[in-house]
């Protein structure tokens, strides 16, 4: 190299965290991504869908993309002016999707201590939505309902139990009562080995929302479904957030599961290919409380357009919304980094 291109090199390098392979600078994945969602930020301080029209009056998508943008600055302007909105927002906030909001603004809060006041309103939000039967949390705005009244999408899932559990920490809810919840979706345990693969799937009694859908019926006759990626690194993160031991059966079984699996972009039974930045976040975030998963870092950051974003053109997570794929991809790269 010479004196004068190594000179120039020295000069840049504050401005380029990451050199691409070859002659090509490109800027820090992470950095890049949060440049490309404030960019997008509405002058009010919220984040906005042109995707989706129900994503459009802030409160949808503001909470999750404070919480990916302030993993890399919390000090930011965007951050400053985002907890400013959310804070005048206050209770409505939370009138739809709940545990989504609610969650997501108890984690950034841990970082972010100018949200308390909205924070103590999403903890008493998520407790209250708890089902007093199973232990667990739907997607459902209402209040759980008696047994025998609910409606099916207040039937409590693995996802909404993972986002309460990720939200509330140790700091609220039942988890003695979660946990029997978070089992009973675990395939473990059943006294049939050849369907007990440790690996975990949404919901025990909806055929339509386990999304790599049914395994057949087990040599007990009970109906079985089967495991798949997003659904064990949720269920073995709730595992662990619960109190169980990570040397415990269920979480080792749940565990080699994960380690067993390997991300397809053509998808297959246990890897929707629509899923991927829920997926990679999911699995990121549980990377830190179990050594030894599998990152998807570098499938992430492959993925990532020039301009910084990511989009998934399957729409079944809401991913083919740029500002969803990409808040959820930096998240994923964030955890990874953990």
């Amino acid at each position: 190299m010479r004196r004068a291109d190594f000179i120039r090199l020295l000069a840049l390098a504050p401005w380029c965290p990451r050199l691409a392979i070859g002659k090509e600078w490109r800027p820090d994945p992470r950095q890049a991504a949060a440049d490309w969602l404030a960019a997008r930020q509405s002058p009010d301080g919220a984040w906005r869908s042109d995707t989706y029209g129900a994503f459009r009056d802030g409160r949808a998508l503001t909470p999750m993309v404070l919480r990916a943008i302030a993993t890399v600055d919390r000090d930011s302007a965007p951050c400053r002016r985002a907890c400013a909105w959310l804070l005048e927002k206050g209770e409505a906030l939370f009138e739809e999707y709940p545990v989504h909001l609610a969650s997501a603004v108890l984690e950034t809060a841990r970082s972010l201590p100018a949200l308390a006041p909205v924070a103590s309103v999403a903890r008493a939000r998520l407790e209250s939505l708890q089902c007093g039967v199973s232990g667990g949390w739907s997607y459902s705005p209402l209040p759980p309902a008696r047994p025998g009244n609910a409606a099916p999408m207040q039937d409590a899932n693995l996802s909404a139990t993972a986002m309460a559990i990720d939200g509330l920490g140790t700091g609220g809810g039942d988890f003695r009562k979660a946990l029997a919840f978070i089992h009973s979706c675990q395939n473990h345990s059943t006294g049939d080995e050849a369907r007990d693969d440790g690996g975990f799937f949404q919901m025990p009694h909806d055929p339509t929302r386990n999304k790599a859908g049914r395994a057949g019926k087990d040599r007990h006759g009970t109906e079985r479904f089967l495991s798949y990626a997003s659904a064990t690194a949720d269920g073995l993160r709730a595992l662990l957030l619960c109190g169980e031991k990570s040397d415990s059966q269920r979480v080792v079984a749940a565990a080699d599961w994960l380690r067993r699996f390997r991300w397809s972009p053509q998808g297959g039974k246990n890897a929707p290919a629509d899923l991927i930045y829920y997926t990679a976040r999911s699995i990121a975030a549980t990377r830190p409380l179990m050594p030894g998963i599998p990152s998807t870092a570098a499938l992430i950051a492959a993925e990532q357009k020039p301009d910084g974003s990511w989009r998934n053109p399957a729409g079944e997570m809401r991913e083919d919304c740029p500002v969803v794929a990409t808040a959820l991809a930096l998240e994923a790269l964030s955890f990874a980094g953990k």
